[in-house]
């Protein structure tokens, strides 16, 4: 959060640091009691990964889209085969955890159901599961490196997470309102070595004083010891993409153009208007063996 003196002169009058505190206190508290739940499932599911110590892990956090999630995991097969995938499910359609699951077994995927967590803030929700995890799943893997990978962001080349680490302790998007005076990971891609995170507070929640969204309140603790301009971050770019059955094209964002986030999918009402865009995306691609060659025949300059 923003020190006092941070703050204008204007805010007070609106109570604004009060109230930044008092939501960063609150959300704390859920935070703490969040994380000390542990389903009776856990015990068992942690007994399935005692073998990945010193493994590179790749973290997926699902949430209420089956279909996301399986062209994810199809393709990861592919384009990360040294990385074991865990899928944790924090939707809150208990049918949607069903599908997903059954997803996750036909993908030969471990899948755990988290905590039912009820807040309705996208954000608050995100970052508390991805604390959840990490206190009570990483900690006790300690793999020698892991990655939180949004639900629909599909790895569409190959992607080598340890390379992304070789001169520095993480690696993902740049996040951040003003990323000149505070930043983060966004929380949506970011890997980690864990040997250098274990013994640091870690807490994936955001704060909004700084800017910064999930994952944001670890600038003071992470981020903040880091020159900025010294690190590497993987780009973000959008491209047109043309198919027979969308002559007029699709705008896509690409991560370092290895991978393909679908985006505006939390909830099934908005993701029909993309849903038959990247079905169809899905199909044409299957039919090329690189993704440059599919770029090349379904980009236009």
């Amino acid at each position: 959060m923003l020190t006092v003196g941070s703050f204008k002169f204007i805010d007070w009058f609106t109570f604004k640091p009060l109230v930044f505190l008092f939501k960063q206190i609150r959300n704390d508290v859920w935070l703490k009691l969040y994380v000390h739940r542990q389903p009776r499932a856990l015990q068992e599911f942690l007994e399935k990964t005692e073998y990945f110590k010193n493994a590179n892990l790749m973290v997926v956090v699902a949430f209420e889209q089956p279909w996301a999630l399986n062209w994810l995991l199809s393709m990861a097969k592919k384009n990360i085969p040294d990385t074991t995938i865990l899928v944790f499910d924090n939707s809150r359609n208990l049918n949607s955890r069903a599908e997903i699951e059954a997803v996750c077994e036909a993908n030969s995927t471990l899948y755990f159901s988290l905590p039912v967590n009820n807040t309705k803030h996208v954000n608050r929700s995100h970052g508390m599961a991805m604390s959840w995890i990490f206190e009570n799943v990483i900690k006790k893997i300690e793999p020698a490196t892991f990655a939180f990978i949004d639900h629909d962001l599909i790895p569409v080349s190959p992607v080598d997470f340890a390379g992304m680490l070789e001169t520095q302790p993480f690696f993902g998007r740049l996040g951040g309102r003003d990323p000149s005076k505070y930043w983060s990971l966004w929380a949506g891609f970011c890997i980690f070595k864990y040997d250098f995170l274990k013994d640091k507070k870690i807490n994936f929640l955001y704060d909004f004083s700084l800017g910064l969204d999930t994952g944001g309140r670890n600038w003071g603790s992470l981020y903040s010891h880091f020159d900025k301009d010294s690190l590497k971050f993987a780009s973000r770019t959008y491209q047109t993409f043309y198919l027979p059955e969308f002559e007029d094209g699709a705008s896509v964002e690409l991560i370092d153009n290895k991978w393909v986030h679908i985006g505006g999918v939390t909830y099934k009402q908005s993701m029909k208007p993309k849903l038959v865009f990247f079905e169809a995306f899905a199909k044409r691609l299957e039919k090329f063996k690189a993704w440059e060659d599919f770029c090349q025949w379904s980009c236009k300059s």
